[in-house]
């Protein structure tokens, strides 16, 4: 993947403030997300000014900047991070007829995770190109996308970029997103967990008391490893030696973005307090090259069913950026 025209779109997002002397604020209420937008470019909505599914703003160049959103329960659970650009492909081609993906990368929009794709295209009766960042919050489906013909694509794209990362939702967010640049990953903690961004190994820690901890372990012995190859005897043996009257409760392999995971979930009885209180210890195991990546959830047998969820959909948005 080229990823320089993202790192262009990355350093103008720091200047989006510069804009704001020449740019109007536009808030959609349907799909709860602000915007600034050019003062001197024409604004239509559509279907109709009332239900505003997409916006699109022009110049007398036919320059357009377009803001598409949709709703469907097939993106529940989904972000941006877990997109590719083929499900995309096929609407393109039938809008611009000639279509050719020329650059794909990820990258965050409003402290959500998006997938960016530049294109070029020929339908006939222009040549252009097509940047586009793509969303999803809460089962919606946001594409914010730039189209320009060839020889006015660089200097419109150059004048967007800052109004592009203005972008924000409204509404509370239903997920806490987490990037990691050492260790290439993005994942979702859950709302209301409370964590610091800015450290690692990290912790998200809920109301109840449950949390769900992340740290990798680099290692040469892992090279030629996948965690199926991990023994969850051993391993047990391991935390024995920290927690004292724990078990192993279940076990299974998985897959996370084509990633081999191995899940282990321990019972782990804390006999220090005199009331013999119980809680499940639940590891997700993942080698990438030398590193060792653990996904740690821990929950009191009490409150097990709807925290552990809350982890499990945690650790299912995990995915590697690299």
């Amino acid at each position: 993947m080229k990823q320089a025209s993202f790192v262009l779109i990355f350093i103008l997002g720091f200047f989006a403030s510069a804009y704001s002397q020449f740019a109007v604020s536009y808030k959609n209420p349907k799909y709860n997300y602000s915007i600034n937008l050019p003062k001197l470019m024409e604004v239509k909505q559509y279907p109709s000014d009332n239900d505003p599914d997409t916006v699109v703003a022009s110049n007398s160049d036919g320059c357009e900047f377009i803001i598409a959103a949709g709703k469907d329960p097939v993106y529940k659970g989904v972000n941006g991070s877990q997109l590719v650009t083929g499900t995309f492909m096929p609407a393109l081609k039938f809008a611009y007829k000639q279509i050719e993906l020329l650059e794909n990368d990820y990258t965050d929009l409003g402290g959500e995770p998006a997938l960016y794709m530049k294109l070029a295209y020929n339908n006939g009766e222009e040549e252009g190109f097509i940047s586009q960042l793509v969303l999803i919050r809460n089962e919606k489906l946001l594409i914010l996308k730039i189209r320009a013909k060839k020889d006015l694509y660089d200097k419109f794209f150059s004048e967007l970029t800052g109004y592009i990362y203005t972008f924000q939702f409204t509404e509370s967010s239903a997920k806490e997103f987490y990037k990691n640049e050492l260790y290439s990953f993005v994942m979702n903690f859950p709302s209301g967990w409370q964590f610091d961004r800015n450290t690692f190994p990290v912790q998200a820690n809920s109301p109840k008391g449950s949390s769900l901890y992340i740290e990798a372990i680099k290692s040469s012995e892992y090279a030629d490893m996948t965690a199926y190859d991990l023994e969850p005897e051993v391993m047990l043996e391991a935390l024995n030696a920290k927690f004292s009257s724990i078990s192993i409760v279940a076990k299974k392999k998985m897959n996370f973005d084509g990633n081999p995971v191995l899940y282990v979930k321990y019972k782990w009885v804390q006999s220090q307090t005199g009331k013999g209180d119980s809680f499940y210890i639940i590891h997700y195991y993942l080698i990438k090259k030398t590193v060792l990546f653990v996904l740690q959830g821990m929950v009191r047998e009490t409150d097990s069913k709807d925290e552990e969820n809350l982890i499990q959909q945690s650790v299912e948005s995990f995915q590697f950026t690299k």
